[in-house]
Formats: structure tokens, C-alpha cells, sequence
């Protein structure tokens, strides 16, 4: 059995009987914190970090639009954090495999995704051009820092622009990355 098999958290339940790997590069960002001094550090950029909810939640993905050329998604990985969205609801998109992020009315809507650092503004613009569905917006998400303290920082979503009707209420479709993955 590999080594990737034997750890805990690479391998999660589903519903069903199946089980998904996840990626190592997205295990990495998900457990991966920064000290309150390397996050001082992070934010001191013109361009804010992007928050992620959806399929570039995924260091392998993600190298396809913000790579440097190498293909090292554990490069991307490594300037990615998690992070929470409040006042934020996701929703699925009928018939696509990705997901939607609009502003909800309830303090208690929230939405997990990455956030990654070091955005430059060819890759800000490459991001632009590939979420071209949505809205670039500022927004506040919260992460945790090093010591385990949460911090809110500023940050930018791509928000659905394309209007409500191809979307799917979280009670009928929830998108997760596992779902995606499968």
C-alpha cells in the first residue's frame, strides 16, 4: 500500500460505497499555515490574494492558469491557505461541474475555499480571462494563522454574474470538491 493510502486524511468516504484519493498538492494547502509575520508579509502585494471555493481549489489545477511554466502545483500549493467566506452562499450550476458564489442575506452562510498568495498581475489578468462567467469582487475571508488564531484579511472572490436561473439551491445540488473529484 503507498504511502498516500496509509495517511488519514488523503483518503475520504463518500456516500456511496467509493472512496476518493485527494490530490497531495491539495492536502498540502489545506493543512498548510502561515505565522502572523509570514501573512504580513503575504498581504504587502498591490494585487490581493484570490479566494478560491470551486475546482481551482486544486493546486493541480490552479498550475494550468497561474503556473510559472514548471507545472509544480506544490509550488502553487505552498502560497495557499484555507479559508472561510461569510455571508456567502455556493451553489451548483446546472450541468457544468463547477460551482457559484453569490452574497447572501444570512449573517450565517458560509463558504470554505483556498486562498492563494502571490498573485501577479499577468496571472490576475490569465484568472480573469478564465473565470470570465464571473465578477472579480473584494471581500473579506478569515483564515488561521500559525498559532492557531483566525484572522480576517482582505481578499478577492470571482462572483457568478450570469444570472440565477442555471443555478441549483444547495438543498437540491451541494457541491463539494470531493463531488467534483468523483
Amino acid at each position: 500500500m503507498s504511502e498516500a493510502l496509509t495517511h488519514p486524511d488523503t483518503i475520504l468516504e463518500t456516500a456511496g460505497s467509493s472512496t476518493i484519493q485527494l490530490p497531495k498538492s491539495y492536502l498540502l494547502a489545506l493543512q498548510n499555515r502561515f505565522s502572523a509575520h509570514e501573512l504580513t508579509d503575504l498581504l504587502d502585494s498591490r494585487i490581493p490574494p484570490s479566494f478560491f471555493y470551486g475546482s481551482l481549489m486544486l493546486p493541480e489545477n490552479l498550475v494550468y492558469i497561474v503556473g510559472d511554466g514548471d507545472g509544480d502545483e506544490h509550488a502553487i500549493a505552498n502560497r495557499m491557505t484555507a479559508a472561510v467566506l461569510h455571508k456567502h452562499q455556493r451553489y451548483g450550476i446546472h450541468g457544468l461541474s463547477y460551482p457559484a458564489v453569490l452574497p447572501s442575506r444570512h449573517d450565517t452562510d458560509t463558504v470554505s475555499g483556498m486562498v492563494l498568495f502571490g498573485i501577479t498581475e499577468a496571472q490576475q489578468g490569465d484568472l480573469d480571462l478564465y473565470e470570465s462567467q464571473y465578477e472579480r469582487s473584494p471581500v473579506q475571508v478569515e483564515v488561521e494563522v500559525l498559532d492557531g488564531k483566525k484572522v480576517m484579511i482582505a481578499a478577492e472572490v470571482y462572483i457568478w454574474k450570469r444570472g440565477v436561473e442555471r443555478l441549483v439551491a444547495l438543498e437540491e445540488l451541494v457541491w463539494s470538491i470531493e463531488s467534483y473529484l468523483n
